[in-house]
């Protein structure tokens, strides 16, 4: 996608007590920046679906030093 300034969201959990939170934490980050990169195990079908659903592209693999997991880049842009 765009190489323009965009946010990021390296981290985002809930408890699940309480309905749309991450709905409602992804859509705050996004309406500061407009242009917003997430990414995901590929185990984590929920965070996928809801990434989907808030209109995020899946645009490929990404590897972080971190770990030697692979994880499934998202991207939104206005």
């Amino acid at each position: 996608m765009k190489d323009d300034p965009y946010g990021v969201i390296h981290r985002i959990a809930s408890d699940g007590l309480h309905k749309g939170v991450g709905i409602y934490c992804i859509n705050w980050a996004f309406a500061q920046c407009g242009h917003l990169r997430m990414d995901t195990h590929g185990d984590n079908r929920i965070m996928q679906k809801l990434l989907k659903k808030l209109g995020f592209v899946h645009c490929g693999t990404i590897f972080v030093e971190e770990d030697d997991e692979p994880r499934l880049a998202f991207e939104k842009n206005k």
